[in-house]
């Protein structure tokens, strides 16, 4: 190993001492640029088209207020941020917000923004967009009423149900008479969903598409059966025919007889296709009589006596009787 002595003398104290009063040196001068750098230094103020200056003694400021009078307001733009450094020739611009009407889901806000932007108001105002919903605006347009309305979009499936009547079903019956009718089986309503796409905006309808329908309960059909049976052929009868006929009675109804009559005894209902109206006729137990009268259940061989009460009526009832025509 190789030993490398220093010469003797006092050369290594000498330069620690220079060293300790270069970094001396250095400091005050430090001191005194930054102290005579900022003290009684100006500031430029740009204040919504107002310039002014200040004096500062600060290395950085903290709120804007402390040179602008108080009278900054939310949504003014100022820059530098508070908390920056400041430094020779610094200039401070404050920047007057822009009102603009908002209005978000159908409610009106008034903010003001630095920058007219749907951004700016949106971020300020803490608003966040669905996927679906829509923002209209004039926003940095030339228009000095500035406006911003944020449309909130909602779709969504709505099912709706309605009530389906059951079907009539009318069957033929040979053991009805024309004209009667007779449920066989009553019917059950049915049930038809409808699945729609409806949009909302802002909570108000505003479209509203049908996906599809579907039946949830099938109906149930009302049958009736009517009357298909058929009366026999008739042939009117002829003077000197004997017919065989069902006799029953009725009495007075206060209604005129078909040949617009009032009704008396000797006076009979008959089928005018069997008889002719205003045929004599000759009714075995009742006599010598005219048919002067019709009813809607007088059918074929049938005839319907007249009797001056309802007990003689009743006493008749109802018989088989022989009919002798004896001519008009």
């Amino acid at each position: 190993m190789i030993k490398i002595s220093l010469p003797s003398g006092r050369r290594p104290a000498i330069g620690r001492r220079k060293l300790l009063l270069g970094l001396v040196c250095l400091l005050l001068g430090i001191q005194t640029l930054f102290t005579a750098g900022w003290t009684g230094s100006r500031v430029d103020i740009f204040d919504r088209g107002d310039a002014r200056q200040v004096n500062i003694s600060q290395w950085f400021f903290g709120e804007i207020a402390e040179f602008n009078d108080g009278e900054i307001r939310l949504g003014d733009w100022v820059l530098p941020l508070p908390g920056a450094w400041f430094w020779p020739g610094l200039k401070l611009v404050v920047a007057g917000g822009v009102p603009v009407a908002a209005e978000i889901a159908g409610c009106n806000l008034w903010p003001q923004v630095p920058l007219p932007t749907a951004a700016a108001v949106l971020f300020q105002e803490g608003i966040t967009l669905g996927p679906e919903d829509r923002i209209e605006s004039n926003l940095g347009s030339n228009n000095p009423f500035q406006y911003i309305r944020v449309i909130r979009v909602e779709n969504t499936t709505e099912v709706t149900r309605e009530t389906v009547p059951p079907p009539l079903v009318r069957r033929p019956e040979r053991t009805l008479a024309p004209g009667h009718e007779k449920v066989i089986q009553e019917g059950q309503p049915g049930v038809r969903c409808y699945q729609y796409q409806v949009k909302k905006e802002n909570g108000v309808e505003v479209e509203r598409r049908l996906l599809g329908s579907w039946m949830e309960v099938q109906p149930q059909p009302r049958v009736v059966a009517y009357g298909s049976r058929a009366y026999p052929a008739v042939t009117a009868a002829r003077a000197g025919d004997t017919l065989k006929v069902i006799a029953t009675a009725y009495t007075h109804t206060g209604n005129r007889t078909a040949t617009g009559i009032w009704p008396y005894r000797g006076i009979v209902a008959v089928d005018p296709r069997v008889i002719p109206l205003g045929t004599k006729l000759y009714v075995e137990g009742y006599g010598y009589a005219v048919a002067q009268d019709t009813g809607g259940l007088i059918k074929g061989n049938r005839i319907d006596v007249f009797l001056d009460s309802e007990a003689e009526a009743i006493q008749w009832g109802r018989r088989q009787v022989t009919v002798r025509i004896l001519g008009q």
